[in-house]
């Protein structure tokens, strides 16, 4: 059988993508083996950098939405954003915070899984989602040819959507030349100190809606930086102290308080209930993160084990960052070197070598959607925005999501 649209990978940019296709053609997922793998950061397996397997890293996502599209990459109107928003969560009245530097944490984030099942409800045979991992694919004027390790499919189009550590090396694989780069960009956040007492009295606002908390955030002078700033509980409160715990015990993405009960860090407990929930909102000390892109963050490994950072550039970014703010009251870190990873890798791809390839041209049967083409994110949590890219993308060449 010969499909309309092939996507390869099931994780948050690939539902995107299919949310963009027209419900009536023919789409066929390739989601993954089973069971999946995950990757991780580091060897000491806390925080997931990739996932092969059903659901992508959409199954670790915090699911936090900003609002400011700032980085749009999707080049969209707020409406476009707005109506995917509205897909997903239709109670939170998104529309008042638009263009502010507001940040949506739902109850529910967009787990990858459980989307599939509601759209193969609704498209019934025209969307079809398989198991396998692809080994190669070739794309050509005559369609494309997508092998697994088991089965061979056959399309009008291909789609892919494997994330920034998987799409490299399929891609080296089946076009048959180096389109990968040896480094991959990420997110990095670190704790820029303390503000207290009289500074400290207001802090982030948060609202609470029927589908999760909205909270307030702030970017630094220049744009390059997102800034949070959480109420400092019990150890928290002395300073350094948070990002010590922090980077002992990782960035928990799931079953999120069993984890950190099981750390017995009461002040990252605390920090965690505030972040999920806005829990205990009001301390005299407040921490201040700032959550930074950091081009060519990690070098790549050649067999995908784990990720190298490079200290020295994420020092150096981190560093910018400091050394350009102005915070009022702001009591400095004095450890600057730890940082958390902020699971958003992207630019994993060569764009000249894609460009010579004849990927993502108009005309073209072969498409890649995730992070890993994208050179800027911005500061601000990308994983919705490159869900809308996906989606308009999808829609300009097929027609969806009307």
């Amino acid at each position: 059988m010969e499909f309309d649209e092939i996507v390869i990978g099931s994780g948050l940019v690939a539902l995107g993508a299919v949310l963009g296709i027209e419900r009536e053609r023919s789409v066929l997922v390739i989601g993954g083996p089973q069971p999946g793998r995950t990757l991780y950061y580091g060897t000491a397996a806390r925080a997931p950098c990739g996932y092969l397997g059903s659901g992508g890293l959409g199954n670790f996502w915090h699911g936090v939405i900003p609002t400011g599209l700032r980085d749009n990459f999707a080049g969209s109107p707020p409406a476009e954003f707005a109506r995917l928003f509205g897909y997903f969560y239709r109670r939170a009245n998104i529309a008042a915070k638009l263009g502010a530097p507001w940040l949506f944490v739902p109850w529910r984030p967009i787990r990858p899984d459980r989307h599939w099942r509601r759209l193969r409800a609704e498209r019934g045979a025209a969307l079809q989602i398989v198991a396998g991992l692809v080994v190669s694919f070739e794309a050509g004027s005559a369609g494309v040819v997508v092998r697994t390790q088991t089965d061979v499919y056959r399309g009008r189009r291909l789609w892919v959507c494997a994330g920034a550590m998987h799409t490299p090396p399929l891609l080296d694989r089946s076009l048959g030349t180096r389109i990968s780069k040896p480094t991959v960009s990420d997110h990095v956040i670190c704790y820029l100190g303390q503000t207290r007492h009289a500074h400290a009295a207001r802090p982030g606002r948060s609202e609470r809606a029927p589908d999760g908390v909205w909270f307030e955030a702030e970017y630094n002078r220049a744009g390059t930086a997102l800034l949070t700033r959480k109420p400092a509980h019990f150890g928290f409160r002395t300073l350094d102290y948070g990002i010590e715990q922090r980077g002992v015990f990782g960035l928990p993405t799931g079953g999120v308080l069993a984890k950190l009960a099981r750390a017995g860090s009461p002040g990252l407990i605390a920090e965690a209930l505030y972040n999920r929930a806005a829990l205990l909102p009001r301390s005299s000390v407040h921490s201040i993160y700032a959550q930074i892109v950091v081009a060519d963050a990690h070098e790549l490994p050649a067999d995908n084990g784990a990720l190298t950072p490079r200290v020295a550039i994420i020092r150096a970014a981190t560093d910018r960052v400091r050394d350009e703010l102005d915070y009022p009251g702001l009591i400095r870190s004095r450890c600057p070197e730890l940082f958390i990873p902020g699971i958003h890798l992207h630019h994993s791809l060569d764009a000249g070598a894609l460009h010579a390839a004849g990927v993502n041209r108009d005309d073209s049967a072969l498409h890649v959607l995730d992070a890993s083409v994208y050179p800027a994110i911005g500061p601000e949590h990308h994983s919705f925005k490159l869900m809308l890219a996906a989606a308009l993308r999808t829609r300009s060449l097929s027609g969806g999501l009307r």
